[in-house]
């Protein structure tokens, strides 16, 4: 099969048309909404971001929502973006402020991206910075630039951003604002004093990650949940008698929902500092069954693993600086020491549910190790089982195709066996009546 590859198949797309051709990279899916995780709440979220980023750098208190008739808009009282700079800072790649630490030290924003994203993947976006007492404002569709002004403007500083996602990349969509408010929730416990209004509801947070927890509790908790904070540090640790963690992380605001080099140390730390405290050489998962957490960092120049930034890839606090690592298990070493040695009745608690972690583990491991035993003797002496020809590969592959037939003695078998079809039944059978465990230990 010949193909030709000239200068002519070499092509170079504007920034807006290499964004919504491959949508993926920038946002991830599209969806349509039914999922938390679809690009429409990317949308919302990067610009969200820009504004969270004004307030965590000191500039505004406040942040307006709506979304009416698939309409979202945001309005900031931070500084708003510098006149000139408007149209630039919605449509042109790799501009922004956020390249060095002088204007935002601690930002979610890095790249110069975001914004840029939901400009062109928006039939209809529009951007209005007020500053001093002027405003620049311009349209755009599909990232296409429509019209501009600069007018005088009585308004407060900020910016105020709407977009409407285009329905040709997106399809027929809707806002679940289940998933909107659980984002809204989430900025207000990282930003404590930040007021954040959507359409008819206000979240604010006075505790931080302390009010994350006892909101997100469905349980009494085993004691009162543990809260510290230091400079670019907040924790929440308790203990509840699900299985599993729980365990949230966030960096500069920004949810990360799969985790990083943060959560890899939180849950080290954690577990060492605990060992070190009750001098006992307790297994990790012991220590973290059932524990219920969050922890929230600040980073300078975050290096995230996708521009989703659902994922933490950086190693330091700040370029040059001290690792994630030991900065987190610095802190725990200090203050949740000294929090258990101050408060012995939730060291108790926490004891108590080690030692019974513990406990279950290991009389789960003796069963599965007793199943084991039997299974390999079985299989050494079992002359019961008439195999059948087509078995489980390691893909699974043709893994429904097969049945085994369990019956009680050899008579139960003869019939079935005889009429079985060789190729996809197997039988086996068992030395008698089988006991009924259910009950038993």
């Amino acid at each position: 099969m010949s193909s030709t590859y000239t200068e002519n198949e070499i092509k170079t797309l504007e920034w807006n048309e290499h964004i919504r051709r491959r949508p993926g990279m920038y946002i991830g899916k599209l969806g349509d909404g039914s999922s938390p995780d679809d690009g429409i709440y990317v949308l919302v979220k990067e610009v969200m971001d820009n504004s969270i980023d004004e307030y965590a750098m000191g500039h505004g208190k406040a942040i307006s929502v709506s979304i009416t008739d698939r309409m979202v808009t945001i309005r900031d009282y931070g500084r708003g973006i510098p006149l000139g700079s408007v149209v630039d800072a919605a449509s042109r790649m790799n501009t922004g402020a956020k390249y060095d630490n002088k204007a935002f030290k601690k930002s979610v924003g890095l790249n110069g991206v975001g914004i840029k994203a939901v400009n062109a993947l928006s039939s209809s976006f529009y951007i209005q910075s007020f500053r001093d007492g002027e405003s620049h404002c311009a349209r755009f569709s599909k990232g296409n630039l429509v019209e501009e002004s600069r007018v005088l403007s009585s308004e407060k500083n900020g910016t105020l951003v709407s977009f409407y996602a285009d329905e040709e990349l997106f399809g027929n969509y809707t806002f679940n604002f289940e998933f909107i408010e659980s984002m809204f929730r989430n900025y207000s416990y990282l930003n404590t004093g930040l007021t954040l209004k959507f359409n008819d509801k206000e979240f604010i947070s006075k505790n931080g990650l302390l009010d994350l927890l006892n909101e997100g509790l469905t349980k009494e908790p085993l004691y009162s949940p543990i809260h510290l904070k230091g400079d670019d540090i907040e924790i929440a640790i308790t203990h509840g008698n699900d299985y599993g963690e729980g365990i949230s992380s966030f960096v500069n605001g920004q949810y990360t929902t799969q985790g990083g080099t943060h959560m890899a140390a939180f849950r080290e730390a954690v577990a060492k500092t605990i060992k070190d405290f009750f001098k006992k050489d307790f297994d990790p998962s012991d220590i973290r069954q059932s524990m219920i957490a969050a922890i929230s960092i600040k980073v300078q120049e975050p290096v995230f693993e996708s521009q989703t930034k659902t994922k933490l890839g950086s190693k330091e606090i700040s370029p040059g600086g001290v690792s994630i690592r030991n900065f987190i298990g610095d802190f725990l070493k200090e203050h949740l020491d000294n929090y258990l040695h101050r408060h012995p009745e939730v060291a108790d608690a926490m004891m108590r549910k080690i030692l019974e972690s513990e406990k279950e583990r290991k009389a789960i491991s003796g069963i599965q190790k007793l199943a084991r035993d039997r299974a390999k003797k079985a299989n050494l002496h079992n002359k019961k089982l008439r195999d059948c020809r087509i078995h489980y590969n390691e893909k699974n592959e043709r893994a429904s195709e097969s049945t085994l037939f369990i019956t009680e003695g050899d008579s139960a078998s003869g019939s079935i066996t005889k009429s079985r079809d060789v190729g996809t039944q197997a039988v086996f059978s068992l030395k008698g009546k089988p006991k009924n465990p259910y009950g038993l230990s």
